[in-house]
């Protein structure tokens, strides 16, 4: 019996579900979400955030998707309008927003470092693309550049500067052990 594509990624391969793709666009989608809401809810110009809205909808594309294959499509409309009713709350008062694109920064920043600490567990770069990362802390810096330039808000410059400075260490530290284990061949 031949395995689709969508078995080799998402489904377990021991007892017990694995929710980590869904978890994990979950969780982008709630970070695109906050920083579309925030730069919004404090009127920057829409090209400080004019990606997002397509980040997003290609998350909802991906987490229906999910849903649909795992037999749970019904359940959409419950995170929809758990995600809605969440996204209004978001711009309820200005100390709710705040707090939330606080949080992101920190899920951000999280997520970066759990990637650098598999690199140094495992000494090795593996797959992980150096061009992306680097890719990733230039935009960052674009980012903060234009930042000054359009708003100098504080928390979004303080985000991208950590992103950057997150971003730019992964790419180091790919690069070392790339380098490393050619020495090693």
């Amino acid at each position: 019996m031949q395995t689709s594509l969508y078995q080799q990624l998402y489904e377990p391969s021991q007892a017990g579900k694995n929710n980590q793709p869904f978890n994990c666009n979950m969780v982008s989608y709630f970070r695109f979400i906050v920083f579309v809401s925030y730069q919004m809810y404090y009127e920057y110009p829409p090209p400080t955030y004019l990606e997002y809205p397509i980040l997003i909808a290609q998350d909802v594309i991906l987490l229906l998707l999910i849903l649909y294959y795992d037999g749970n499509l019904k359940q959409s409309v419950l995170y929809a309008a758990l995600f809605l009713g969440g996204w209004h709350a978001l711009t309820l008062r200005s100390w709710i927003i705040d707090l939330a694109m606080s949080l992101c920064t920190f899920i951000s920043a999280a997520s970066k470092l759990a990637q650098l600490q598999c690199l140094w567990e495992s000494k090795d770069s593996g797959q992980v693309s150096a061009l992306t990362w680097g890719l990733a802390s230039f935009t960052g810096l674009a980012r903060i550049y234009t930042t000054l330039m359009t708003t100098g808000d504080m928390q979004v410059l303080v985000r991208f500067i950590v992103m950057s400075i997150l971003n730019a260490w992964v790419t180091g530290s790919v690069l070392y052990y790339r380098r490393a284990g050619n020495k090693q061949d």
